[in-house]
């Protein structure tokens, strides 16, 4: 039986555009060849429907491969507020000891705070089913290449789980191609970010693509903020790659420092001893808005607003980078800075997942720390107002 070596950069790209076509009706379709293809691997599931315990875990899968990972679903039953902030996605790939996917889901299927929002892309789902709180399905469509698989979800909440539901959808194949990258996914918080200084989204060595990132930000102050942009350093030399540790590490800005009105064309550039490979103008910008996150929440298939802007200053954006490659061979660095244009230095709660492929092994993840330190206070109760 013949069997197509898969490409993760063809698949993924193949399934944006095919949702492209159908969405917009556009009358230029893509290749329809890999829907039509009836040869290939072994179509495979694995489900279950489980309780699960307060502080506890369990596997949902262990996959012995070659094989891809073209879809998960989840959805769960239980009283505990934002239940999603509170359940940890671990996998990981080919036997390694540490986790490439170690994520809270909520915010790994595109919202931040623990709350449930309708997210339509091309790469995550999260629909909310009405009048059920706590009862969100979420949808994967990354494909996800391995040799073998281990996924586990741990509840972190006070609550049990009343029910938890998944499918795992994978197909078994005779071989992969040895530049097939894993798929990683971190979570990362600055809370708050130091005064004059940014928030790490990534750090990253090895051969890889950066493909998307979440980004869930909590007001602290009055002011501006969304100047703040994205900063990408991609394969620099060693000394410049040393030069912006060191000031990563020191980095003091007077706590007081604002820009002047006619100065604000300054305020949105990079601030550091070496220049960006791939420099922001926006934090808005960055997520392919402008002038502002003005727009009430938005789903698109590349781009959105998951929730907010909120009257308590919360905002979730999301960007996914499948037909324009990030691509990095040695290693990477990805940061956003906190500011806007009448103040450079804010001191904001940030909080980010990064999605990236990359060839094995992957630099070891900060500690994910416990659920009631990754939340900031649930919103004020209006409701008897």
């Amino acid at each position: 039986m013949h069997i197509k070596r898969l490409s993760v950069q063809d698949s993924a790209r193949g399934a944006c555009l095919i949702a492209l076509a159908l969405l917009l009706g556009c009358q230029m379709a893509p290749d329809p060849a890999p829907l039509a293809r009836v040869s290939g691997g072994d179509t495979r599931r694995d489900s279950r429907v489980v309780d699960l315990p307060a502080g506890e875990r369990v596997t949902l899968a262990e996959l012995a491969g070659p094989g891809v990972i073209h879809h998960m679903w989840f959805t769960a039953m239980s009283d505990s507020p934002r239940v999603y902030a509170g359940l940890v996605l671990r996998i990981w790939w080919d036997g390694e000891p540490v986790p490439s996917v170690e994520v809270p889901m909520g915010d790994l299927f595109g919202v931040g705070f623990g709350e449930e929002r309708d997210v339509r892309s091309a790469a995550i789902e999260m629909t909310p089913p009405g009048g059920l709180p706590n009862h969100a399905a979420l949808n994967w469509w990354l494909p996800m290449p391995f040799e073998s698989a281990r996924l586990e979800i741990e509840n972190q909440n006070d609550a049990p789980i009343n029910l938890l539901f998944w499918h795992i959808d994978w197909e078994r194949v005779e071989q992969l191609d040895p530049e097939h990258g894993r798929l990683h996914a971190q979570w990362r918080r600055s809370n708050p970010v130091e005064r004059g200084r940014h928030h790490t989204a990534l750090i990253a060595e090895g051969r890889g693509r950066y493909i998307g990132t979440v980004y869930s930000i909590h007001l602290l102050e009055p002011g501006s903020w969304v100047e703040g942009g994205d900063d990408f350093y991609i394969d620099l030399p060693e000394d410049e790659w040393a030069a912006l540790e060191a000031w990563d590490r020191t980095l003091v800005i007077d706590s007081a420092r604002r820009v002047p009105a006619e100065a604000r064309s300054i305020a949105n550039q990079p601030m550091g001893p070496v220049w960006p490979t791939l420099e922001g103008t926006g934090c808005e910008d960055f997520f392919c808005g402008a002038w502002g996150f003005h727009d009430p929440e938005r789903s698109a298939l590349l781009h959105g607003v998951s929730l907010g802007p909120t009257e308590d200053g919360r905002l979730t954006a999301y960007r996914f980078h499948l037909p324009d490659p990030i691509r990095f061979h040695e290693r990477i660095r990805v940061i956003f800075r906190n500011h806007g244009w009448d103040v450079q230095a804010r001191a904001d709660d940030i909080t980010t997942v990064a999605y990236w492929y990359q060839i094995e092994p992957h630099t070891p993840f900060p500690e994910l720390p416990p659920v009631e330190e990754r939340l900031p206070p649930p919103p004020p109760d209006t409701a008897g107002e």
